[in-house]
């Protein structure tokens, strides 16, 4: 599962104390101007193709805005050792610059302060959200654009299959789309942010990002159910409560799916099964065999099971020759390799 379920997303913090509420008004200096350090620095855009001058004010209201909901954090700190980083650049891409307050954030991840994981997981959300809204073509500050038109952009792409927009009107899509709270992303800590978002989340084939969290589980859930319904308008209303009980699930983390399941529903060339078992035979041909069985499974995001107790032991005859076979340890390597080298688009490795 992606990340474990709080009940209140909401730090269990104590109010801002005076000591914690001084130290942040003493330090906001540190980011208002342009130091001797960073007046010459620039943040580049968009591959290196535009570029700005480094605004620390800007920094700092992005900063804020994400410790506003973790008051007993200490910011303090916080911004002195991201300037103190950010000093040290001539140039700093807007990426780069995300990825050093996160992992400066992650740094400070202990037992007192759990919390550092969820403030690193709100900046990676900025950066998400702004990330597909530029794709396709939406205001960042909604969070979310047109669910229907996910579908239909990446169906064209040959990113999503065609199997939701076939089962499922227009009209009941658009339902769908409503169904989506944005808050529930909140839920997430860092590092399941970061795997759902690099491992599972659909993109263009440029890697571009187009799904967000919620419409990975919507999808889920819509491509699960498509198939719940006989005939008739009160059964495909009955379907539609079906999805939005599965999103509803997933979404809160209560639920989770197989990781083909995760990574494959609704999208083109993936199957939904975690595991498969294959008997290896005593022969060449069959050994070879279950290889190629084990590539194409792999590929598909499935995991394998071999059981190779035919294969005859170290030392038995082939063809009448005594003490000639080395026994199954290499050909338990070569699946293993066969598996791990078709690692399913990068997604994962084949196990």
């Amino acid at each position: 599962m992606p990340a474990s379920r709080r009940d209140n997303c909401a730090p269990h913090g104590h109010p801002m104390s005076h000591h914690e509420d001084t130290a942040v008004t003493d330090t906001a200096p540190l980011l208002d101007a342009p130091t001797p350090a960073t007046e010459g620095l620039w943040i580049t855009k968009e591959g290196g193709n535009r570029r700005m001058p480094f605004d620390p004010a800007r920094l700092l209201r992005a900063i804020t805005q994400v410790h506003a909901e973790f008051p007993h954090l200490d910011l303090a700190d916080y911004q002195r050792s991201v300037m103190a980083l950010v000093q040290r650049r001539e140039r700093l891409s807007a990426d780069e610059l995300v990825d050093l307050l996160v992992r400066e954030a992650e740094s400070r991840i202990d037992l007192v302060a759990p919390d550092w994981e969820h403030f690193a997981a709100r900046l990676y959300l900025r950066r998400l959200y702004k990330r597909a809204s530029k794709n396709r073509f939406y205001d960042a500050g909604l969070k979310y654009g047109s669910y229907v038109g996910l579908q239909e952009s990446l169906a064209d792409r040959n990113v999503y299959s065609i199997d939701i927009l076939n089962a499922y009107s227009k009209e009941e899509l658009e339902e769908a789309g409503r169904m989506i709270e944005p808050d529930r992303d909140l839920l997430f800590a860092y590092n399941g942010l970061y795997l759902l978002a690099t491992r599972y989340l659909a993109t263009d084939h440029s890697r571009a990002v187009y799904e967000l969290p919620q419409e990975r589980w919507l999808t889920i859930a819509l491509y699960l159910m498509q198939n719940e319904h006989l005939s008739g308008d009160r059964s495909r209303v009955r379907r539609m409560r079906l999805v939005r009980e599965a999103y509803w699930a997933l979404s809160n983390l209560y639920m989770t799916v197989a990781t083909p399941t995760l990574a494959n529903a609704g999208k083109t060339g993936g199957q939904l099964s975690s595991c498969f078992i294959d008997t290896v035979d005593d022969s060449l041909q069959g050994i070879y065999d279950s290889n190629t069985d084990v590539a194409r499974v792999s590929k598909h995001g499935g995991g394998v099971g071999a059981y190779l107790g035919y294969v005859r032991s170290a030392g038995s005859s082939i063809r009448g020759v005594a003490n000639s076979s080395g026994g199954v340890v290499p050909w338990i390597k070569q699946l293993n390799n066969t598996a791990v080298s078709v690692d399913q688009l990068g997604q994962r490795k084949g196990a």
